[in-house]
């Protein structure tokens, strides 16, 4: 199972001098005999220090993906989420920070059972 390239990272929001070059990743893995791939952008040396990403993997059995932008290893201001779609559900995910508070939201939609789940920082919502 893949689950999304785009991970989360964090950030704070002070103003950094960037006198680095913007570094620009990209990871492109496709394998046409197995239909399994992961595609992925990423830069680093960003405005205010942060670093930025995003992607999607797919295979016969699963597709997701995921975006994070933030200053990585600090807890002051940063965003991510993902999702993944297979046969029998579909997951979202979004979490952030932002001064030290954070806060992570989960939606599923399970096919088979017909019920959607809302968790928000761990604890289920009532629908």
């Amino acid at each position: 199972m893949h689950f999304p390239t785009a991970i989360l990272i964090t950030a704070p929001l002070a103003v950094l001098a960037q006198t680095s070059a913007i570094n620009v990743t990209k990871v492109e893995t496709v394998d046409q005999t197995t239909r399994e791939g992961d595609l992925a952008f990423g830069a680093t040396n960003l405005a205010f220090g942060y670093s930025a990403g995003a992607g999607i993997n797919f295979s016969n059995k699963t597709l997701g993906g995921g975006f994070n932008a933030g200053i990585p290893g600090a807890s002051e201001g940063a965003i991510g989420g993902g999702w993944t779609l297979t046969a029998d559900n579909l997951t979202f995910g979004f979490g952030g920070v932002y001064n030290n508070v954070s806060i992570n939201v989960a939606i599923v939609g399970d096919k088979t059972t017909g019920s959607v789940s809302v968790t928000v920082n761990g604890k289920e919502i009532a629908l």
